[in-house]
């Protein structure tokens, strides 16, 4: 069984899409390699709780400092004590696979491939930052947003420099896997990219008999992405679709809520603003649908899975389904406030349709986004990939 450091943030007990990725890849990796457990402590938060985690032979804790100027934002770097204290449980330890989740510490890579040469490097890119960064910028191409076009800079040379090594990386959308392979990589590099979708585990969730008269929106409130849909929905959608509720009601769901959220649900009738819940597969579970408008976005949302686990319909974009592979029997797809618009009128008026197209979208994704189906498939790569490399 060979030996295996995985490098992320903390994960047990956080919620989160991530943090349920983050799982999943630890659960399949420490069941089929010797596996150790790095954790990663932001320097923002020296204080932050660590709650217990599970499976590892051994642990170890990093604490991150202020990123270099050259790099983007998001890009972690380490005191000259961490990294010296990293080279010494890499040299003690002598592993053979070194499995980094995102690209952000990528300089552990660099220090791993100095000090154990034939160590099999493995990245969970998860998302495609110049993407994500880029397609902020384009939605608001002003001085107040440049921000993201700086960043962006950053990141298109972030990426060429670590997608040529040769390493295996993960990418959850296929899209951005190509799009990647297209922008980045040189035809002589040796790296190798692929894609390890989004998981789902199969639910015992009580699922009622009858959904309630509310549509769902849920997620993290305060990120980019979230705050940019909510603002689709209230400035364009919501307008359209206002008069034709009736007794329905737009919940939005999530942690972080920021103030411009609270302002604009405050004068929107039908859009009630809920916050953060104990129990979020209650929320789903009961809704006739859920919605997400989503303009801005990198990998794929688990959103979608978290929905079809629990047989509740789902209305999205292009790019918010990106990644995924559902056809219309089973998701809706509306780009067009209109269209986006309609589609929620649709499922409305249309109880029985809603019911279906979950139970639909259920099944597909039992079929194609089971952890078991993907956990096998990734074990199959990167042995695969360790045996190219010898």
């Amino acid at each position: 069984m060979s030996k295996l450091l995985y490098i992320d943030r903390p994960f047990q007990n956080e919620k989160g899409g991530d943090k349920n990725r983050s799982k999943f890849l630890w659960n399949t990796l420490k069941e089929n390699y010797e596996a150790d457990l790095l954790l990663l402590k932001d320097y923002k938060n020296p204080n932050q709780k660590v709650h217990p985690h599970f499976g590892y032979k051994n642990i170890f804790e990093l604490t991150t400092t202020k990123p270099l100027r050259r790099n983007p934002e998001a890009i972690m770097n380490f005191r000259s004590d961490e990294i010296a204290k990293y080279k010494k449980i890499i040299t003690e330890q002598q592993y053979e696979i070194i499995f980094i989740r995102f690209a952000a510490p990528a300089m552990l890579a660099d220090i791993a491939t100095e000090i154990l040469p034939k160590a099999k490097i493995v990245f969970d890119v998860d998302m495609l930052m110049s993407r994500l960064t880029k397609l902020s910028w384009q939605l608001n191409p002003s001085f107040k947003n440049r921000y993201f076009f700086i960043q962006n800079r950053k990141f298109i040379r972030f990426e060429k420099l670590l997608f040529n090594k040769p390493y295996l990386f993960f990418f959850t959308n296929y899209l951005e896997k190509e799009i990647a392979q297209k922008n980045s990589v040189y035809s002589f590099s040796k790296s190798n990219l692929k894609v390890v979708p989004n998981v789902m585990k199969a639910t015992d969730y009580p699922i009622p008999k009858e959904k309630e008269d509310y549509i769902l929106f849920f997620g993290s409130l305060n990120s980019a992405a979230n705050s940019d849909a909510f603002d689709f929905l209230a400035d364009e959608i919501y307008p359209l679709i206002s008069d034709k509720l009736g007794n329905y009601k737009i919940r939005v769901v999530g942690r972080n809520q920021t103030k411009k959220i609270e302002e604009k649900s405050a004068k929107l009738e039908y859009i009630d603003l809920i916050g953060e819940v104990d129990d979020i597969n209650a929320e789903i579970a009961k809704a006739l649908f859920t919605i997400l408008p989503i303009r801005i976005a990198s990998g794929t949302r688990t959103r979608i899975l978290e929905a079809a686990n629990l047989r509740t319909a789902v209305i999205s974009t292009t790019i918010g389904a990106e990644g995924f592979e559902f056809n219309e029997n089973e998701i809706i797809i509306a780009d067009d406030k209109k269209l986006f618009a309609d589609a929620i009128i649709k499922l409305i008026n249309n109880r029985k349709l809603a019911k279906k197209m979950g139970e639909n979208l259920q099944k597909k994704s039992y079929e194609k986004y089971l952890d078991s189906v993907v956990a096998k498939n990734m074990i199959e790569m990167i042995e695969k990939w360790q045996t190219e490399l010898e």
